[in-house]
């Protein structure tokens, strides 16, 4: 008797471990089988923010070999379900500054906030108005060339806007006038009234003669 006790508590412990280790493989197997599952769905959700911010007819004024600025125009579209700022931007352009500008009643300033689209809108970079500068920049970039832009949201995230064209602006498209010989030590983007940004020649812009470590930042 005591035998047969013996006999059927070792199958009924083989029963059980036999049980657990099923249990454990289909647990890790379900586990594996959502991780797989959950990654492409990451990486779709990464490349659908990056296709819903884009910048459409995007450009890069061609600089003079002894320019130091030059600026982004283009059109940025936001088509996400939500409201966006862009509160900044990187680029392949060695530059030491790169600012979000804007031009009210006529003086040309940093654009404090950043640029806001909403769900479904359109933000427009252009001369005269709302644009992406670059100032003091290492090399010239010339006509022919491209430029990789990457806009940097409210919320830190990135969006790759892709590669601009560098291109000849003519003064009939971004007339902004002669600024040769102006101090840039003395002169503050926020406080240069009565200038109008539409009528400043970025190229023409003398800034290897202003005194850029007194740039007034904003």
């Amino acid at each position: 008797m005591k035998m047969r006790n013996i006999v059927v508590s070792a199958v009924a412990v083989s029963a059980l471990w036999l049980a657990g280790c099923s249990n454990s493989e289909q647990d890790s197997g379900a586990e594996k089988e959502a991780a797989t599952s959950a990654a492409p769905a990451s990486a779709s959700a990464s490349d659908k923010q990056a296709g819903d911010v884009t910048i459409e007819d995007g450009v890069v004024r061609a600089m003079a070999e002894d320019a130091e600025m030059t600026a982004i125009f283009g059109t940025i579209h936001n088509d996400s379900d939500k409201d966006i700022t862009v509160t900044g931007f990187s680029s392949s352009i060695d530059a030491e500054m790169n600012q979000v500008h804007e031009v009210v009643d006529g003086v040309m300033q940093e654009k404090k906030g950043g640029l806001k689209i909403p769900a479904g809108g359109t933000a427009e970079l252009k001369p005269g108005g709302e644009h992406f500068m670059l100032m003091g920049v290492k090399e010239p970039v010339m006509a022919g060339e491209t430029v990789k832009v990457t806009l940097l949201l409210e919320d830190g995230s990135k969006v790759e806007a892709g590669e601009v064209p560098v291109r000849e602006i003519g003064a009939g498209d971004e007339n902004y006038g002669d600024m040769s010989g102006m101090d840039h030590g003395s002169m503050d983007h926020g406080d240069m009234s009565g200038m109008d940004h539409g009528s400043m020649d970025h190229g023409s812009m003398d800034h290897g003669s202003m005194e850029h470590g007194e740039h007034s930042h904003h």
